[in-house]
């Protein structure tokens, strides 16, 4: 009977390597970003994942999740938390990503984390892939569209690796059915963006809905360029030809010299030239300054990939069979400069708006 116990015991160690570390040691948490603290989706992200850290208690005061953003680094009761930039929307060349991706794989050496958080897609793509089938669980958020296009998992519902997480799929055709709804008069539309990891399986999606007809708007053109002269030429020209625009990310454009230029820079380009109203997919575009969004919330991607993170740590969890998922959608949210901006007006709307924003980025700068 002893035999069969200690066989039965050694079983259960071995069938969960991520429960090796000791129940009572501290947990050590590389989190790593594709992007840089300033862009405002880091912003949401970091939100959404210093809360859920404080609801599971790995953070034991607010002071201490301010200190983690300002610091990137905190030490808890419960966990020691380092974070890493990838800094890829302003330096993108392969020389960058690579150095970019070379620094960070020595931080984790150096750092020996019990598990790794990776945010959106170029850290789930260029640091998930040197950690796939190590034993480092990994959690990934922000990969836009299905995450099977990094070879990270096998399957949505049986991901087969050390890697597992929360995807976007998008609430494209919601952000166009609210805009619809303000403005019943649009018929058409056309997309502005950068050409970019992010705005690629966007654009993508949007001409899948707009091809299988189930877009309450007409796509007309389809902007993807990473030339800001390019981006205000079309939009300009564009603008007299539709009725509204989708924007995506605006966040990897160069100048005629080739220097980068900032997000909130074409942003407020885009808000001070075009009069027409926008969709985008996120919260970040209406914090910016776009009149509106069915919110794909950042601060609710990250939130949950810790959830899921804790199920690992705490529970013992395989990565490898913890279906990869996508949170439920944010509120519908309207900016009301952009609606004045526009003579929009919103009373009569406003049961249809779950959230407003009274604040443009992009204009302040």
């Amino acid at each position: 009977m002893k035999i069969l116990l200690l066989f039965a015991s050694l079983t259960l160690a071995l069938a969960s390597p991520w429960s090796a570390a000791a129940a009572d040691a501290k947990k050590r948490i590389l989190v790593v970003s594709s992007y840089h603290k300033e862009y405002l989706w880091s912003q949401s992200t970091q939100h959404g994942l210093t809360a859920s850290l404080l609801k599971y208690r790995y953070l034991d005061t607010q002071e201490q999740a301010d200190r983690f953003t300002r610091e990137d680094f905190v030490e808890s009761t419960k966990a020691v938390l380092k974070k890493e930039w990838m800094d890829t929307k302003r330096r993108n060349s392969r020389a960058d990503i690579a150095a970019a991706t070379q620094r960070i794989l020595q931080s984790l050496r150096d750092f020996k984390p019990d598990l790794v958080m990776l945010g959106d897609d170029n850290a789930a793509n260029y640091i998930g892939n040197r950690l796939l089938d190590t034993p480092t669980p990994v959690v990934f958020w922000g990969i836009n569209g299905l995450p099977l296009k990094y070879g990270l998992v096998d399957s949505i519902d049986r991901p087969g690796h050390n890697v597992t997480g929360v995807w976007q799929q998008g609430y494209h055709k919601e952000s166009l059915e609210l805009l619809h709804k303000l403005v019943p008069t649009a018929k058409s539309f056309a997309i502005l963006g950068c050409d970019s990891e992010t705005s690629r399986p966007n654009v993508k999606r949007l001409q899948s809905l707009a091809n299988q007809g189930e877009l309450p708007l007409k796509l007309v053109d389809v902007v993807a360029t990473n030339s800001f002269e390019e981006f205000k030429a079309r939009a300009l020209a564009i603008a007299g030809k539709v009725d509204a625009f989708f924007v995506l990310n605006h966040d990897t454009m160069t100048d005629a010299a080739g220097r980068h230029v900032d997000m909130l820079t074409v942003g407020r380009w885009y808000l001070e030239n075009i009069k027409k109203p926008e969709a985008s997919p996120e919260d970040q575009f209406v914090l910016e300054g776009m009149l509106l969004t069915a919110n794909d919330s950042g601060y609710n991607q990250s939130h949950l990939a810790f959830e899921m993170a804790y199920e690992i740590l705490e529970r013992g969890l395989d990565p490898g069979r913890m279906r990869a998922r996508t949170p439920s959608r944010g509120p519908f949210m309207v900016n009301t400069l952009r609606a004045q901006m526009l003579g929009l007006p919103l009373e009569k709307h406003r049961h249809q708006i779950e959230e407003l924003v009274s604040t443009a980025a992009a204009l302040k700068r």
